[in-house]
């Protein structure tokens, strides 16, 4: 596979995110009272608040305590509650000993460790507190600690939570929901739940994770009002620095619309202003510590508008992502600060972490194994069949519409095209002609592929077909037994010729990782309200527009995944007069409906977020049944 435009998506999105965050910066700097301040605040709250899609109602916590250990200084009890029906959240809560009257409580929300709750830093993190005075009530997120979901599928690993959240993240979004938010909603309940605890005192509770468990400490920050104070640790930074450094992240960690918002993550931490934050960062974060820094100095200058600048604070340690002593250490004296009690001197070397098992709270360690319990796939499952239930038949004007509007998609119009040098065909003993299509300005997204020998325009023609690959045109047209002469091939954004490079992998890897560009791509297209999946559908409209002004009549075949947007690319333009599909997934339902999907059939990139809700594949097969060549 020659690729030669592989960054291509990826300059289109920093340049996106750039501008986008020079218009933020200079609305920043209009600030100029505290009046000003405020109004920026609330916009800003409405805005963050938009990107969290919670349950319309709470249902009960239907909490319960399996089992207390007793410490010298402190109890650790095993707690279940439920954040939705029938849907358990594990976690321990630590009650100090020495106490007389209500004590100020921490909510602590976990990173990326597989054990959950139960990781060892984690643990002394917690235990730390909780010997501070402090009563902590750390939780299980999904897919980690006693809340693993894929405990059937052979050979799913419980130490990979990030690809467990990204499988369950791509099935919900076709749903219209986002996983960060269920995640977020899990932490709201958990602040629920210890609100219910009458040793705690409502006024000073705080919530404070890292990794993952930062960015969680900054969601639910963002979106509820009942914490004093707030400490993330390793993960506040700026998008601007995550795209300019090609760096994926978790899906829990790109809210949808975020940046069509024109928000930034400093946005998240400012919609609960003026509420006292300690950023912690490391030196050699992947998480870029010059993003942090840029944070502080925004939330310090909004800050003094609004008189309380020293709310604001920053420790960036010297060592690599996690939560190290240095952290833990300036966490405590910030809690300990805020709350207005004295914070002892304790050694940590004292701090005893328990066996894994030791702070299991569900039987053997898995809520998978409790009767009655609902997995996230349940839950996904009962919402698909409701949408699809509650569906009405639609038009094919209305389809087109509500097509364009949920990928965000531009109007496709004539691109603008580079020719460039043609690529020889051994197995054909001819020269195929490639045109980069502009598809965005200034910009070759697409490559256009001619088999009309020697030819370096597109001649007039009554017919062409428009060859729309699985993954690649050059690899898969070379093998068909006809001369080319009416045939056209298009690698769209992301694919053959125009697969990205970037984000630290090689050319050919895989394509299909939950963790790769092509994950990294859909989110950040997710993230501006445009899908990825939206351009590559408007590459397709683009060359049918280019190659209609000389041919009569313009075919699409798509092959595979490629059929997906081949086919909405079919709905949506008249200028396609017939279409053949071969080998294409029959529905966005049967991506949802396995536990497991097939990764070749169902990547996140060939998805239309909240599709479930007005149509399917096929009901858009039935719109232009008339096209559809068998």
């Amino acid at each position: 596979m020659a690729i030669t435009f592989g960054n291509a998506v990826q300059e289109f999105y920093l340049e996106k995110v750039r501008h986008t965050q020079a218009v933020r910066k200079a609305r920043l700097a209009s600030l100029k009272t505290r009046e000003d301040a405020e109004k920026f605040v609330a916009e800003t709250r409405a805005k963050v608040r938009a990107c969290f899609p919670f349950p319309a109602e709470k249902c009960p916590l239907n909490a319960k305590v399996t089992g207390t250990v007793d410490y010298p200084e402190f109890t650790m009890e095993k707690v279940m509650f439920h954040s939705r029906e029938n849907y358990t959240v594990t976690a321990n809560f630590f009650l100090p000993k020495k106490r007389e009257s209500k004590v100020p409580a921490i909510l602590f929300v976990c990173g990326h460790a597989g054990e959950g709750k139960g990781s060892a830093t984690y643990q002394t993190a917690m235990r730390g507190l909780a010997m501070r005075g402090f009563a902590v009530l750390a939780i299980d997120p999904v897919g980690q600690g006693e809340r693993h979901q894929f405990l059937d599928v052979p050979g799913f690993s419980k130490s990979a939570p990030c690809s467990e959240h990204n499988i369950l993240g791509k099935q919900m979004l076709l749903n219209g929901d986002w996983f960060g938010a269920w995640r977020t909603y899990d932490a709201v309940r958990g602040l629920d739940y210890l609100l219910t605890r009458p040793e705690i005192d409502p006024a000073r509770v705080g919530v404070h994770g890292n990794s993952g468990g930062g960015t969680l400490t900054t969601w639910v920050s963002s979106v509820d009002d009942r914490f004093f104070a707030a400490a993330p640790s390793c993960f506040v930074t700026t998008w601007v620095h995550d795209i300019e450094n090609e760096l994926p992240s978790d899906i829990e960690q790109c809210p949808p619309n975020a940046m069509k918002y024109g928000l930034e993550i400093s946005d998240f931490l400012i919609a609960s202003a003026p509420r006292p934050y300690l950023l912690l960062g490391q030196k050699n974060d992947f998480f870029d510590p010059r993003g942090i820094a840029e944070v502080r100095d925004e939330l310090k200058g909004l800050y003094k508008l609004l008189g309380c600048e020293d709310r604001i604070e920053l420790c960036i340690g010297p060592t690599d992502h996690g939560l190290s002593v240095t952290l833990r250490e300036a966490a405590y004296d910030f809690f300990c600060r805020r709350a207005g009690i004295v914070n002892p001197a304790k050694d940590e070397g004292k701090i005893a972490t328990p066996e894994l098992a030791e702070t299991f709270a569900a039987p053997d360690g898995e809520v998978f194994n409790m009767l009655a319990e609902r997995r996230a796939h349940d839950l996904i499952l009962e919402k698909t069949a409701a949408l699809k239930a509650a569906r009405k038949p639609l038009s094919l004007t209305e389809m087109r519409r509500i097509l364009i509007e949920k990928m965000g998609m531009d109007a496709p119009a004539v691109p603008h095209f580079r020719v460039l040098r043609p690529l020889y065909l051994q197995e054909k003993d001819l020269y195929a002609r490639r045109f980069g299509l502009e598809t965005e300005p200034g910009r070759v997204m697409s490559i256009l592929f001619s088999l009309v020998n020697g030819l370096n325009y597109i001649p007039e023609a009554e017919k062409a077909v428009l060859y729309i690959p699985n993954q690649d045109s050059m690899a898969e047209i070379t093998t068909r037994p006809d001369d080319g002469s009416n045939l056209y091939a298009l690698d769209f954004r992301g694919i053959g010729e125009c697969m990205p490079t970037t984000c630290n992998l090689p050319a050919g890897a895989n394509f299909f990782g939950n963790y790769g560009f092509d994950f990294h791509y859909t989110v950040l297209g997710d993230m501006f309200g445009q899908s990825y999946f939206g351009g590559r559908v408007k590459d397709i409209l683009c060359a049918v527009e280019l190659l209609s002004q000389t041919i009569g009549s313009v075919e699409l075949e798509g092959h595979g995944i490629g059929g997906i947007p081949a086919l909405v690319a079919a709905v949506l333009s008249d200028k396609v007069r017939k279409i053949r599909l071969f080998d294409v997934p029959d529905s966005w339902e049967g991506m949802i409906s396995p536990v497991m999907p097939e990764p070749e059939r169902s990547p996140m990139s060939y998805m239309i977020p909240g599709i479930m809700e007005y149509c399917d594949l096929p009901e858009m097969r039935a719109a232009i049944a008339d096209k559809i060549i068998s």
